[in-house]
């Protein structure tokens, strides 16, 4: 056999088994892969659609095909992991003996004019006294300030 029937044998052998699974549609089992996405999510703690992926045993194109992105079992797990994340730091932040995590901290807890007095963002600009009017008069260009005096 030269090698140009075996790359073509290959290629043959590979064009099947694509074909097949073409004809198949998904090889995946769409409930599978979100039970296995729960897992990863839940043992790796994920807080991103991209990097369920990685944990999975198909492709990026795979996981969007099936909709996976759009499953609520999935956005709500990720959506409890970054909640819990961030609860867990603002509070670590607030106990924190250290002055620039606890400015941080009350920066995210604040209400607004409280955020803006720690940042010295919000400028507040008084005025006195009221508006002074007066009247201009209109003289028209070709009176009063003839040159020539005509």
């Amino acid at each position: 056999m030269t090698k140009g029937t075996l790359y073509n044998s290959s290629y043959l052998y590979s064009d099947l088994i694509f074909t097949g699974l073409k004809k198949n549609k998904m090889a995946y089992d769409t409930k599978e892969l979100e039970k296995k996405s729960l897992i990863a999510i839940n043992q790796h703690k994920l807080m991103f659609m991209e990097h369920i992926v990685a944990f999975l045993p198909c492709s990026k194109e795979t996981f969007y095909n099936h909709k996976l992105h759009e499953s609520d079992a999935i956005k709500k797990a990720v959506e409890e992991m970054r909640v819990g994340k961030k609860t867990k730091m603002l509070s670590n932040w607030i106990n924190s003996e250290t002055p620039s995590l606890q400015i941080a901290a009350m920066k995210m807890i604040s209400e607004e004019h409280e955020a803006h007095r720690l940042n010295g963002t919000k400028q507040e600009i008084r005025q006195t006294g009221g508006l002074k009017s007066r009247v201009i008069e209109w003289i028209p260009a070709d009176q009063g300030n003839d040159p020539e005096g005509k």
